[in-house]
């Protein structure tokens, strides 16, 4: 469904926002490094993607000792959508899950009408879930990972 790539950024985007809640990381930078280490991601791939996302406007980043990158907007403001379309692009949302480009309401692939519906609640689910929903969820439950 999303790419290793999606998944790591949506990952590192929730760690941002949480960690920019507490006093030490409030309106700072938070060094990229850090968030590879911490979430087991790779360093060089992470940045890559986190370029993407600095380019769209959804990181500010600062180079140097006391650079890294900070959320644009509030937590509130970042919907899972909006990185998934930086990343992944809206493809999955739009195409045929089976690769037919003549695939459509019309000309119907042979799972179309099963797919279509859990399409539609699945970009649901990522247009009205922030960053700060994810928060909530991680305040809220115990042992969950980011």
């Amino acid at each position: 469904m999303l790419s290793a790539a999606c998944r790591d950024s949506i990952r590192a985007m929730i760690y941002i926002a949480n960690l920019s809640k507490s006093s030490k990381y409030k309106d700072k930078f938070i060094s990229i490094y850090k968030i590879a280490r911490d979430l087991g991601l790779s360093f060089y791939f992470l940045s890559k993607n986190i370029q993407k996302l600095v380019k769209a406007g959804l990181l500010e980043s600062h180079r140097g000792p006391q650079g890294g990158v900070k959320l644009l907007r509030p937590p509130s403001k970042i919907r899972l959508i909006d990185i998934v379309a930086v990343i992944d692009g809206m493809d999955f949302f739009n195409n045929c899950i089976l690769g037919f480009e003549e695939c459509s309401d019309e000309n119907p692939c042979s799972i179309h009408n099963l797919w279509a519906d859990k399409r539609r609640q699945i970009l649901s689910m990522f247009e009205k879930t922030t960053l700060e929903d994810a928060i909530k969820n991680i305040e809220k439950f115990e042992n969950i990972k980011v």
